[in-house]
């Protein structure tokens, strides 16, 4: 009997101790860095129990698939359907180099409220109903740092949950600004109607005109107040092509209405290798502080969604951030 007894407990310790080796570890802390020098910004979302923001800098290699790799190898087996595998920081392949991460945020959403945060944890998107990529590497604000490195959030990543988050306090008031417009649509396609196009739109298609063979077109978009050196302008952002991003090439442009027309900012045309998407005005913000708004876009596409940030480099306007896809694998 004591021979059974004894076997029955080396049992039940063996199995709580292959129990102990299975159990995923438990998040640890991202360590806090000194306000950086120069004014620092990230893309983010509002997840309903969780603030996130893209660190795509921190991704090994700048390769958002060796962070989900990274993932995958401390958590092997998720044991969620969809949400945040909170990493333990210190066991995980990180540009660690590359890490800005001062104690405070100043975190802004599309509302323009502005609130203080800081952001303790580092994340990617796992789950065994993920069937699109949702990027590398987040930096994530809860109230605790919870033990379980599973968190399924409230909401997922969507256009009307963005936030930016500037690395530090920011002096002044930040303004930022949602669309003012949207060109008129009927039965699922635009409608190229005059009263809701601005001055001068025939020219606008002229500049963003493509192939000739191209088939049914239409010019829409939406419309945005902006920060112009230092002057309140109005802008446009205007599409030139089918709604259905299957078909045709889809070119867009930045417009400011001046003296009864519009004056070109930006024009996108792509090249026939990239995966084509509509464009829409998303907020208007001025990142770096020099008088001039960034334009925040959202690039739609057939399936997925990314964001863009369209600056003023210089003289010129041109693109200088993508987001993390959001969406089935693009191929």
């Amino acid at each position: 009997m004591r021979a059974v007894l004894a076997a029955w407990v080396l049992l039940v310790l063996g199995v709580a101790a292959l129990a102990q080796i299975d159990d995923p570890p438990s998040p640890t802390p991202v360590p806090f860095t000194r306000e950086p020098r120069q004014l620092q910004w990230r893309i983010g979302f509002e997840l309903g129990n969780a603030t996130v923001l893209e660190a795509p800098e921190l991704n090994p290699k700048n390769d958002y698939r060796l962070a989900v790799r990274e993932a995958e190898r401390v958590i092997p087996n998720p044991l969620l359907s969809y949400g945040l595998a909170l990493l333990p920081y210190s066991k995980i392949n990180v540009a660690n180099s590359d890490l800005v991460n001062p104690r405070d945020w100043t975190v802004i959403d599309l509302q323009g409220k502005t609130v203080r945060k800081s952001f303790s944890l580092l994340a990617v998107f796992m789950g065994s109903r993920m069937t699109t990529t949702e990027g590398g590497y987040h930096l994530v604000s809860l109230p605790v740092t919870p033990s379980d490195p599973f968190l399924g959030t409230r909401k997922d990543p969507s256009p009307d949950d963005v936030v930016l988050g500037f690395a530090g306090p920011i002096k002044g008031r930040i303004h930022l600004r949602t669309k003012a417009s949207e060109t008129k649509w009927e039965n699922s396609l635009p409608v190229e109607d005059p009263g809701s196009l601005p001055a001068g739109y025939a020219e606008a298609k002229k500049l963003l005109d493509g192939a000739e063979s191209e088939g049914q077109r239409f010019l829409f978009g939406t419309s945005i107040e902006a920060m112009v050196r230092n002057r309140l302008s109005k802008l446009w952002l205007l599409n030139y092509s089918h709604p259905d991003t299957t078909k045709g090439s889809h070119p867009w442009g930045i417009f400011e209405e001046d003296a009864g027309g519009l004056l070109p900012l930006y024009i996108y045309k792509p090249a026939g290798t990239e995966e084509p998407y509509v464009a829409y005005a998303t907020a208007s913000i001025d990142l770096n502080q020099d008088g001039t708004d960034e334009l925040v876009v959202e690039a739609s596409y057939r399936l997925g969604t990314a964001f863009k940030v369209i600056s003023m480099v210089g003289e010129k306007y041109q693109e200088i951030f993508t987001s993390y896809y959001r969406g089935p694998e693009k191929r």
